[in-house]
């Protein structure tokens, strides 16, 4: 222990080290080196893993006063401790950074998720804006109009049009802001930060964060800033961006409703305006005629007439149209058409823009829908909402209950996010099909408020608005609450709130909940969520929640115990300091879901739970000080887990590499719908990724290689940080499996993956390969004909001994390969390896794309 606790004062030293050369480089515009990032990652997880081994050691040194020592577990601890003290170091000889610890900062140009720009009014407008901007004279320009007119369509054509240019001339840097309505100096300085790469310390204040972000954008020369949906000025010195000049070629655009805001900040303003008639009946058509549909006669005049009540904006014509996509039905579209007008005639001016979007809201099919659509309202402003959390809220609230499994809700919720986006009521973040976070346009937002304050589920929404403490009582009708992403500290009183089913808090500072009745008197809550808050403890009322089926405590960590909750169907514990499993957990019968990730202070699971939790189909419990093994002292057994009956989501650490082997082969596995197993050291984030997956980190597998089995339906296998000569033993077991990629990070003694005529991987589809410093080549010798012939996808990156990437036979076989990724290889030569002697050009390459950096 003596000198485990030596190094660890080493390695803790050289971490200093190292942080304090990142924090000079960050003051100059820099950012740590990916490697760095990693070793540093790696450090943090190493002081957790020493940490807990001698707290194990001091457990077991003062048990009983040391008078009846358990030598088993005395012999397991040195035994761990002696394989600690390699591993750090090894991270101490690691952090000799030959390059540097920085790297030039990422240019920020990802496209943006943008529909094509629609009409030739339109078109003249982004004309003029592309200008401007690519002039000399205007430096500041600000696009303004009316909500939903376009604006932030036009800003991100011009933005994808200018960045994805193969070689732009015109800037180095291109950043996109969504600023809304609450212009909070410090939550700006961190949007610009997250895309620059900046680190922001929690200890920077407002000067410190505007002079990296000044240094960073200086770096960068030539940048085209847009801040899209601005309601009200702001200095631009304040918030660390360098004023546009003629010297330093930089610009600036901000988008807004307001045309005082341009003035206010010095912009040369250009109006974007409505459609014309015509326009905007071509688009209307163009929406409704969908897949082909033709419109006959009689029903183009009756559409022509509904797209006129759509106020000539593309945001009410899109969400309409919509709407009626397909209808063939003349009487469909009468009704339609009356409905809009007689609502526009009750209303003038700007108030009348609601009136087609109200339509598009009451013309989805079912109140299932209009009530999932209108919970999205909950959330802030241009608040880019995780699809997943929102199905989950969807279940939890009762929206959704197929009276099956938790898998047949999730696909039920999935189907009616599609159906929501389909129609323009919501949009997706990025232009991928399986995008996994959506947001509603704010103008549709405004709309979805407005109809909660007068129609059922009746909602209070005061997400993101700066409260730091609440002057109103709730409204006893109301369902839902939102006081997320506030600045509150303390809850008190007794809300009378019998009807209500959701009550959001999370992202507050908040520290108590007094008095202990809190929550008497919300009988009907269903969902409660206390995520990132400073809680320690919950009211005792909290158990009078008969109906609560989801508590979020996610990153509370101050969390130290809660009370029971028989009725519960999730409990998410994720990132707290929980010690033990909350007492009566056994007695939560109904329990689908149990997230403990990154429980560090979790000292048991004890033995006996898992059998009564005969609703269990989800437990994750990655990055948990609590590990699994076929245990027969305290605690629970992994027996229990392949004993259980509906479990089909799964993400455990084993304790042992034998733990794991023991029932790698199990039937079990094959009955769920995805796993994460660990074994030793991990560095895969939580939560899972959407595929069933082996890690196994930290382990010596040298002679161990025949031994090695995976499950037959593992898709991503992970060796991290192994001592390993080279894959084939281990393999060429997977030759039936599902497997489809694999990844070996950080393994030291491997000097090559294959050796002559072994067929490795042949159903691999995509191969990672990191920091792996003795690496050679790829392949010794002439490589088997099947070696990787099914390789899509290969990423190589930190393997400084790597001269040559492939052979050029290998090269010739690998007839699927369609993108080659090499970064930081710094002795690299050549990607094919005697390419002229072999009589390889780059045309024989397969077309794959190539990535050097």
């Amino acid at each position: 222990m003596e000198t485990l606790e030596s190094k660890r004062r080493t390695l803790i030293a050289t971490n200093n080290d190292i942080k304090r050369r990142v924090e000079f480089a960050e003051l100059q515009g820099g950012s740590a080196s990916n490697q760095v990032t990693h070793w540093l990652q790696e450090v943090e997880s190493m002081e957790r893993k020493v940490s807990d081994t001698q707290r194990d050691f001091e457990e077991q040194k003062n048990c009983w006063k040391g008078l009846f020592p358990n030598y088993y577990r005395r012999r397991k601890i040195s035994k761990k401790s002696s394989i600690l003290i390699g591993q750090v170091d090894e991270l101490i000889t690691n952090a000799k950074f030959e390059n540097g610890v920085t790297e030039p900062l990422p240019l920020a140009t990802n496209a943006l998720p943008t529909m094509p720009i629609v009409g030739k009014t339109v078109g003249l407008i982004q004309r003029e804006i592309l200008d401007c901007i690519l002039g000399t004279e205007k430096k500041i320009i600000g696009v303004h109009g009316m909500g939903g007119v376009g604006k932030t369509t036009i800003m991100g054509n011009i933005h994808n049009d200018l960045s994805q240019q193969s070689e732009s001339k015109h800037f180095d840097c291109f950043i996109w802001i969504t600023v809304s309505n609450d212009v909070d100096v410090s939550k700006l300085q961190r949007k610009i930060a997250k895309q620059l790469d900046i680190d922001m310390k929690e200890d920077d204040d407002e000067n410190d964060r505007a002079r990296k972000k000044f240094n960073a954008l200086k770096r960068r020369k030539k940048f085209l800033l847009i801040l899209d949906d601005m309601w009200d000025a702001f200095d631009l010195d304040r918030v660390g961006i360098p004023i546009p000049s003629e010297a330093n070629g930089c610009k600036v655009v901000l988008t807004t409703r307001d045309k005082g805001v341009c003035g206010r900040m010095q912009a040369h303003a250009i109006e974007v305006r409505v459609l014309s008639e015509e326009e905007s009946w071509e688009f209307f058509k163009e929406i409704v005629a969908v897949g082909g549909v033709f419109l006959s006669k009689d029903i183009e005049n009756l559409a022509r007439d509904v797209a006129k009540e759509c106020c000539n904006l593309p945001l009410a014509i899109k969400t309409v149209g919509g709407s009626m996509c397909g209808v063939d039905n003349a009487r469909v579209w009468k009704c339609a058409l009356k409905n809009l007008k007689e609502a526009n005639g009750k209303f003038e001016g700007i108030d009348k823009v609601f009136v087609p979007l109200k339509f598009s809201y009451t013309r989805l099919p079912n109140h299932v829908l209009q009530y999932c659509f209108l919970f999205c309202s909950l959330y802030p402003e241009d608040h880019e909402i995780s699809a997943n959390e929102l199905i989950d809220n969807w279940i939890y609230e009762g929206l959704i209950d197929k009276r099956g499994t938790r898998e047949d809700n999730i696909n039920e919720g999935h189907t009616i996010l599609d159906q929501l986006v389909k129609v323009s009521m919501l949009e997706r973040c990025d232009n991928r099909e399986d995008a996994m976070f959506v947001k509603m346009h704010d103008l549709i937002r405004d709309m979805a408020i407005i109809i909660t304050r007068t129609e059922k589920p009746r909602s209070e929404i005061y997400a993101g608005q700066q409260l730091k403490d609440l002057s109103t009582e709730f409204p006893e009708d109301a369902e839902r609450i939102s006081l997320m992403d506030n600045d509150i500290e303390e809850l008190s009183g007794e809300p009378n709130c019998q009807r209500l089913l959701t009550l959001f808090l999370q992202r507050n500072p908040l520290q108590k909940i007094s008095p202990d009745s809190y929550f008497n008197h919300m009988c009907s809550l269903r969902v409660l969520n206390l995520s990132s808050t400073n809680i320690k403890s919950l009211p005792n009322s909290v158990s009078n929640l008969k109906n609560l089926r989801a508590l979020i405590l996610t990153w509370c960590r101050n969390l130290e115990e809660m009370p029971s909750l028989e009725e519960l169907r999730v409990l998410d514990l994720k990132s707290t300091n929980i010690r033990e499993l909350p007492s009566g957990v056994e007695a939560m019968v109904y329990l689908q879901c149990l997230d403990l990730d990154n429980t560090g202070e979790l000292r048991v699971f004890p033995a006996g739970i898992i059998p009564r939790l005969s609703h269990l189909e989800e437990l994750t419990m990655r990055g948990s000080r609590w590990k699994w093994s076929s245990k027969t002292g305290e605690g629970a057994g992994i027996e229990e887990i392949m004993n259980s009956t509906r479990l089909a989501i799964l993400d455990i650490q084993f304790e042992e590499l034998s733990d794991f082997l023991e029932h790698a082969k199990s039937n079990k596995w094959q009955t769920m719908k995805r796993f994460c197993l660990a074994v030793g050291r991990s560095v895969l984030p939580a939560p899972m990724v959407e595929c069933s997956c082996v890690e196994i980190g930290g382990c010596d597998l040298i002679g161990e290689e025949n031994q090695l089995l995976l499950p037959d339906t593992t898709q991503r296998l992970v060796i991290s940080y192994c001592q390993i000569s080279r894959l084939w033993h281990f393999t060429r077991l997977l030759h039936k499996s599902e497997l489809y990629r694999c990844e070996i990070d950080s393994c030291k003694n491997m000097e090559y993956l294959m050796a002559e005529e072994e067929p490795l991987l042949p159903d691999i589809k995509e191969l990672e390969i990191c920091y792996i410093p003795e690496l050679l080549v790829l392949c010794k010798g002439i490589p088997s004909p099947d070696a990787l012939k099914s390789l899509e996808s290969l990423h190589v990156s930190s393997c400084n001994k790597l001269k040559y990437l492939l052979p050029a036979r290998l090269l010739q076989q690998l007839r699927c390969l369609k993108h080659i990724s090499v970064k930081s290889c710094g002795q690299m030569k050549e990607i094919v390896g005697e390419e002229e002697e072999m009589g390889i050009t780059r045309e024989d390459d397969n077309n794959a794309m190539l990535i050097l950096s």
